[in-house]
C-alpha cells in the first residue's frame, strides 16, 4: 500500500468522525436494523476489530523505540532491524485502525442514534476537537518516524529515537483521552447524596473523564497493548523464520521471536494485577458488579479467561524451555532447592494469608514477601542444589496446578437448573473457588515464569546460545501465543461491555431494545473467534506483503545504528 493510499484511509476515518459528530446532532433519527447479526452484535464486531488494531499500533511503538534505543547503545544492528520491520507492519495496520474507526462511528450512529447523540453531547470537545487533533498528530509523527528511518542514521539517530518517544507520548495520551468516555459508560460520575442524573447535569468534562475506572482502565489497556504487541512481534518472527532458507536469516528471526516473546511475557506478568485493580475499582463503584462478574451470568466468561491466561502462561514457559535446548551447557545449570519448595508451597500459603488478610492489607506482604525472597536470601546459606531440569519439571506441574485452581468453580450448574448439593465442591475444598485461591494461582503462574527466566539467564552466562537451532515446534508456539492473546483480549473486551447489564451507560441510560440481554459464553465465543480470525488474517497478510514479499533473497545486514566512536 502506497503512502497516498494510507493517508487517504486516515482522511476518510477523520471525515467519518467529524461527519458522525455532525450527524449525531440530528434529533429523533430512527435506528437502522442491522441484518443477520442484529444491532448490538454488529457494533460489537466493528468496535472489537477497531480496538484490536488500535491495541497493536499503540503497543508496538513502545518496544519499537526501546529496541531502536538498545541498538543505538549496544551497537547491535539486530535491534534496529527488528524495530524497523515491526514499524513496517505497524504502518499498514495503522490504516486499518483508521478505517475500522470510521466504520465504527457510522455503525454506531446508524444503530443507536439516540445513545450516540447523548454520549457525544457529553463529550463533544473530546470527540470533535481533542481526539481528532491527537489522531492527526499521531498520523503525522508515525509516517515521519517511518520515512526518516534511513535518513536519520549515524549522529542523527538520537533525533530519530526522540521522534519515536514523541510518537509514544501522543499515542498514550490518545489512549487516555478515549478511555474517558469508554470508562464513563461503566462507571459514570456520582457524588454522595446526589443522584447520578443530577450530578451529571452540573459535572464538568474533567469530572466525567476522571471517573472510578478511568485510570485502572488506562493501566490495564497500556500493559495489555504491550503484551499484545510483543506476541504479534513474535508472530512476525515465526512467519519469517519458517520461510527463511539461510542460516543467518533463521538465526536472526529466532532471536527476534525470543525478544518478542520476552516482551510479551514481561508485560503479561503485570497484567493480572492490572486486571485485579480494574475489577477492584468496578466493585468499589457498585458492590453488585462483583457477584455479577464472578458468581452470576458472567462467571463462565471468567472461567474461560482463566483457561486462556493459563494456556498463555503455559505456552510462554514451554517456549522458554525449548529455547534452553539451543544453549550449550544448559545441563550444568543448577538452582537452590528453596526455589522448587517455594513453588510447591506458594498456592496454599498465599491462599491462607490472603484469606486472613485480604489485599490490600499490608499484613499480607509481611508474610508473603519473605517467602518470595527466600530463594535469593536462604539460597546463599543452604548448599543443597538441584538441576535446572528438575526445577523446570516442578514448574510445569505448578503451572498445571495453578490453572486448575483458577478454573475451579464453586459448583457446576446445568443449564436451566438450580445449584444442588451434589454439584457443589466438598466443604473441605470450597476455598478453591474463592478469590484468595484465584489470586494465589495467578501469582504462582507469575512466580514460575520468573524462575524460568532466571534459569535461562544463568544458562546464557554459563553457556553459548546457538541462534537458529531452536526446535521447529517453537514457531508454532509463537503463533499460538499471538492467537491466544488476541482471543483473550476480545473476551475481556466483551466482559467489560457486558458489565453494564441492560444499560448503555450504567444506571443512567437504559437499553430498552430486545438485544439488552447477557449472551451465553457459547454465543460470544463464536463471534470472538470470528473477530480473531479476521484480525489474524489481516495481520498475516500485512506481514506477507511488507516483509516476505519485499524480503530480498540476499539480505544485506543492517548498518550500525551509529558509527563507531560517534557520540
Amino acid at each position: 500500500m502506497k503512502t497516498w493510499q494510507r493517508s487517504l484511509m486516515a482522511l476518510i476515518a477523520l471525515l467519518a468522525l467529524f461527519g458522525g459528530t455532525a450527524y449525531a446532532q440530528a434529533p429523533g433519527t430512527p435506528p437502522v436494523e442491522f441484518p443477520y447479526t442484529g444491532n448490538r452484535t454488529a457494533v460489537w464486531i466493528v468496535a472489537q476489530l477497531h480496538i484490536l488494531f488500535a491495541g497493536f499500533i499503540l503497543g508496538a511503538p513502545i518496544f519499537v523505540v526501546i529496541s531502536e534505543w538498545l541498538g543505538y547503545r549496544k551497537q547491535d544492528p539486530r535491534y534496529d532491524r527488528l524495530a524497523k520491520e515491526v514499524t513496517k507492519v505497524t504502518v499498514i495496520l495503522y490504516s486499518m485502525t483508521a478505517l475500522t474507526g470510521g466504520l465504527f462511528i457510522f455503525v454506531l450512529l446508524a444503530t443507536y442514534p439516540q445513545f450516540t447523540t447523548w454520549l457525544i453531547n457529553h463529550f463533544f470537545i473530546v470527540f470533535a476537537v481533542i481526539y481528532p487533533l491527537l489522531f492527526i498528530g499521531e498520523t503525522f509523527v508515525l509516517y515521519m518516524y517511518f520515512y526518516t528511518w534511513d535518513a536519520w542514521k549515524g549522529n542523527k539517530k538520537a533525533r530519530h529515537i526522540a521522534l519515536g518517544v514523541l510518537l509514544n507520548l501522543i499515542g498514550s495520551i490518545t489512549l487516555f483521552v478515549i478511555d474517558g468516555p469508554t470508562s464513563f459508560m461503566n462507571t459514570p460520575v456520582k457524588a454522595e447524596g446526589v443522584s447520578p442524573v443530577e450530578f451529571l447535569a452540573t459535572a464538568s468534562i474533567w469530572d466525567k473523564m476522571f471517573n472510578y475506572s478511568w485510570m485502572p482502565l488506562n493501566m490495564h489497556r497500556l500493559v495489555g497493548n504491550v503484551t499484545f504487541g510483543g506476541f504479534v512481534a513474535g508472530l512476525i518472527a515465526a512467519y519469517m523464520y519458517m520461510g527463511s532458507t539461510k542460516d543467518e536469516e533463521r538465526a536472526y528471526y529466532d532471536w527476534m521471536g525470543f525478544v518478542g516473546n520476552m516482551i510479551g511475557v514481561g508485560a503479561l506478568l503485570f497484567l493480572p494485577f492490572m486486571g485485579y485493580l480494574l475489577a477492584y475499582e468496578l466493585c468499589d463503584y457498585d458492590a453488585s458488579i462483583c457477584p455479577y462478574m464472578m458468581a452470576d451470568q458472567l462467571s463462565m466468561f471468567f472461567e474461560m479467561q482463566g483457561a486462556m491466561i493459563g494456556l498463555i502462561f503455559l505456552a510462554s514457559n514451554y517456549y522458554i524451555w525449548l529455547s534452553m535446548k539451543r544453549i550449550e551447557g544448559v545441563e550444568k545449570v543448577r538452582m537452590t532447592i528453596i526455589a522448587p519448595i517455594v513453588m510447591i508451597a506458594l498456592p496454599l500459603v498465599m491462599t491462607k494469608v490472603l484469606t486472613d488478610y485480604p489485599a490490600p492489607d499490608p499484613k499480607s506482604l509481611m508474610f508473603l514477601l519473605p517467602m518470595l525472597l527466600a530463594p535469593a536470601v536462604l539460597g546463599r546459606f543452604i548448599p543443597i542444589m538441584v538441576s535446572s531440569r528438575t526445577v523446570i519439571k516442578i514448574g510445569f506441574l505448578m503451572v498445571v496446578v495453578g490453572n486448575a485452581i483458577w478454573l475451579t468453580p464453586h459448583g457446576f450448574v446445568p443449564t436451566g437448573a438450580k445449584l444442588v448439593a451434589e454439584l457443589e465442591l466438598p466443604s473441605d475444598w470450597n476455598f478453591l473457588a474463592l478469590m484468595p485461591a484465584k489470586n494465589s494461582a495467578a501469582f504462582t503462574l507469575v512466580f514460575v515464569t520468573v524462575v524460568n527466566y532466571i534459569i535461562y539467564n544463568r544458562a546464557v552466562t554459563q553457556g553459548t546460545i546457538i541462534w537458529g537451532k531452536i526446535d521447529y515446534a517453537s514457531q508454532f508456539v509463537l503463533i499460538f501465543l499471538a492467537f491466544s492473546a488476541i482471543w483473550t483480549m476480545g473476551l475481556m473486551g466483551a466482559v467489560r461491555s457486558l458489565l453494564r447489564k441492560y444499560f448503555h451507560t450504567y444506571n443512567l441510560l437504559p437499553d430498552f431494545t430486545a438485544e439488552s440481554f447477557t449472551p451465553t459464553l457459547a454465543y460470544s465465543a463464536w463471534y470472538i473467534t470470528g473477530i480473531t480470525v479476521v484480525f489474524y488474517a489481516v495481520v498475516s497478510f500485512a506481514i506477507l506483503v511488507t516483509l516476505r514479499a519485499s524480503h530480498p533473497k540476499e539480505h544485506a545486514p543492517e548498518g550500525s545504528p551509529v558509527p563507531a566512536g560517534a557520540k
